[in-house]
């Protein structure tokens, strides 16, 4: 039912035209071809409908015929722009030609069509109201279809990260999105042109070579056929990806031309960085070496070829292992994946071979490379020729063992002296008793031999008796038993300092060997008694059952050396000429899970606050010019970190002392890659 007031209609005969025969004959055509008519009193209500224009209800044909049964097959969501739209073309004078749905008692839906025209008397009073109807439901199915279509391609031209302009065939602009007008930084009054010409001239303005832009457009308008990919450069320094493409419909006709445009500046950057990057790692002074996950070589670098003598392509899809001599571990090996496999850090020696069968050191720091989610994707390892520094490091190592031996040849002398003294003066002493002794023993046997004729002579018992009282036999009954122990001890003393030094000064080997820490630390606090044996005493706490350790011997006791050294010189700095006495120095040993812990503490004058933070930096050194070198502790910090994959700190007072600890691996899988 219509909204507005129906016009008053005239009761004049001859005002309502009868159908005619022709009209009757097309109403019969249109029904044939699914159109339904309908017919509509305006001013009585009365309505006639078809049997098609039913059945585009739902209706069957002894359904009524009126506004209401319209209206309620009518879907809700278009009752109001149905009786809008009636009221417009009955008063307002307005055509009536609308799309609706209807709902069917099924529940299915369908849409209809509907056109009318209305009919008014000579007042122009609206009377009459006929039309036409026809479903459209094949019509909204495509129509819908190419909507989701349009509404998707719209969506994905403004959602790319791409600007994008098309053309026409006569180069009038179709679309453009909003990524494009950014990109070029358009003012509205040129974007909103068809004309593509202006908006060609504003473009190549802000270009680094705008005629040859210009130029590049020109071609392609004049081959319509081709496409086209270069890189554009704005004034600004903005680098843009250009592409165009022709659209050519399947009959070969051409349709237009579309232009992608992508700011590719922060990937010309990033490009240039990684050549710069790729420079660097091929042109790098130390062999770097890149796998996949599983230990495969992917990539090495000019001074991997260099170093090794084997071409890129004799080791690309191979393992690290054709360098293997078979002097690192398989321990060692086993140790570097876990760590790397495990995301984490591994640093250390190899002693590998060359293609040519040449064995060399190099330092290496292997580490996982993580793609965006984290997962390992390849290991790269740098790695570093230090035959060299070995060989130097070796030779200074034995270059401060001979210093320190140099060092501590007058109290090793002075040590070997007191023993070899009273061995000489008890020798002597021996000599001379011996003599004495002979000389009894002469008497005596005359003596004997007088006896056997049962008459001693008196004189030959004098004689004893003088002999007797001048050798003082009663004496040398004392005294020579002493003096063969104190000649023996005296001995045994002279070849322990003897073996010490031994032990101390051999050079050893660049393998590692089981050491036993306890009597390495005897062996070196022998050695050095010279140095600390006037100004401290020492004690050693020992725990009997330590393992043995995998080290450099050699390397290990001249840390203790120094570490002895040191402590001694800073107990004689503290106590100087005062009567406090001796200071003392503590070595203590034990084991701490895989670990072995080594403490060496004293009670001298501490290290100053100033020197704590450069105390392991070489030629450092606190003692006056002389005294020492600055090396011992850079060496000792070296020999346990990097030699053994230990640590090396201490805790000091200053006026109360200083307590150096040592940490070493028990195995070689127990080393911490991360000191």
């Amino acid at each position: 039912m219509a909204t507005r007031a129906r016009p008053e209609v005239s009761a004049r005969a001859g005002v309502e035209p009868d159908i005619l025969p022709n009209e009757a004959r097309v109403q019969s055509g249109m029904e044939a071809a699914g159109v339904g008519t309908w017919d509509w009193n305006v001013v009585t209500g009365e309505q006639v409908w078809s049997d098609t224009s039913r059945a585009l209800l739902g209706l069957t044909s002894e359904s009524p015929t009126n506004l209401d049964v319209l209206m309620n097959r009518i879907h809700p969501y278009d009752r109001e722009a149905v009786r809008a739209a009636l009221d417009d073309a009955v008063v307002e004078g307005k055509d009536y030609c609308i799309e609706f749905r209807t709902l069917w008692s099924d529940g299915s839906v369908h849409w209809i069509w509907a056109k009318g025209r209305v009919f008014r008397d000579q007042g122009g009073r609206a009377v009459r109201m006929s039309g036409v109807a026809m479903n459209i439901d094949d019509r909204k199915l495509v129509e819908n279809d190419a909507g989701w279509k349009t509404a998707f391609l719209e969506a994905q031209v403004d959602a790319t990260i791409d600007g994008i302009l098309v053309l026409d065939a006569q180069g009038k602009m179709i679309l453009q999105n909003k990524q494009f007008v950014d990109l070029w930084q358009m003012p509205p009054e040129i974007a909103r042109k068809t004309d593509d010409a202006e908006r060609v001239q504003y473009a190549a303005a802000k270009t680094r070579n705008p005629q040859q832009f210009l130029e590049q457009v020109d071609y392609l308008y004049r081959h319509p056929s081709e496409t086209s990919r270069d890189e554009i450069e704005f004034t600004n320094g903005t680098v843009v990806d250009r592409y165009s493409s022709p659209v050519i419909g399947k009959n070969g006709e051409y349709y237009g031309r579309i232009w992608t445009f992508r700011d590719i500046t922060e990937r010309k950057h990033t490009e240039g960085r990684l050549r710069q990057l790729s420079l660097a790692v091929e042109q790098s002074p130390v062999s770097i070496v890149i796998t996949d996950p599983q230990g495969k070589i992917t990539y090495v670098n000019r001074k991997f070829t260099t170093s090794t003598g084997y071409a890129s392509e004799e080791v690309l899809g191979h393992t690290p292992s054709v360098l293997k001599s078979g002097y690192t571990s398989s321990e060692s090996y086993k140790t570097l994946w876990e760590t790397i496999a495990g995301g984490g850090e591994w640093r250390g020696e190899f002693h590998n071979k060359k293609k040519n069968g040449d064995l060399y050191w190099e330092s290496a720091v292997i580490t996982p490379i993580k793609d965006t989610k984290g997962n390992v994707s390849h290991f790269i390892a740098i790695k570093e020729d230090i035959t060299e520094q070995r060989a130097l490091e070796t030779q200074l190592r034995q270059a401060q063992k001979l210093e320190a031996i140099g060092q501590l040849a007058a109290g090793i002398a002075h040590e070997i002296n007191t023993p070899a003294q009273y061995v000489s003066d008890n020798t002597t002493f021996l000599k001379q008793s011996w003599e004495s002794i002979l000389s009894v023993l002469s008497v005596v046997r005359q003596l004997r031999e007088e006896a056997s004729n049962a008459a001693i002579p008196r004189h030959l018992i004098e004689q004893l008796e003088s002999c007797w009282e001048a050798g003082d036999i009663e004496y040398l009954q004392a005294e020579i038993p002493r003096a063969i122990e104190q000649s023996l001890d005296g001995i045994q003393r002279v070849s322990k300092i003897v073996r010490a030094m031994k032990e101390f000064s051999h050079p050893g080997s660049e393998d590692k060997r089981s050491v036993d820490i306890n009597k390495s630390i005897e062996t070196t606090i022998t050695v050095a008694r010279n140095e600390w044996k006037y100004v401290a005493d020492v004690e050693t706490r020992f725990e009997a059952s330590l393992p043995f350790v995998p080290c450099h011997a050699g390397e290990f006791n001249q840390v203790i050396l120094n570490l002895l050294v040191n402590s001694a010189h800073a107990i004689a700095e503290a106590v100087g000429n005062a009567s406090s006495g001796k200071g003392k120095i503590v070595v203590t040993t034990r084991r701490d899970g895989d670990w072995v812990e080594v403490s060496v503490g004293d009670n001298g004058a501490g290290i100053p606050i100033s020197a704590q933070a450069r105390i392991f930096e070489p030629f450092f050194t606190t003692k006056p010019v002389g005294k020492g070198t600055g090396q011992g502790l850079a060496l000792a910090h070296n020999t346990i970190v990097n030699r053994h994959g230990g640590k090396i700190w201490f805790t000091t007072e200053v006026g109360k002392g200083t307590t150096f600890f040592l940490r070493l691996p028990t195995s070689e899988r127990s080393s911490d890659s991360s000191c």
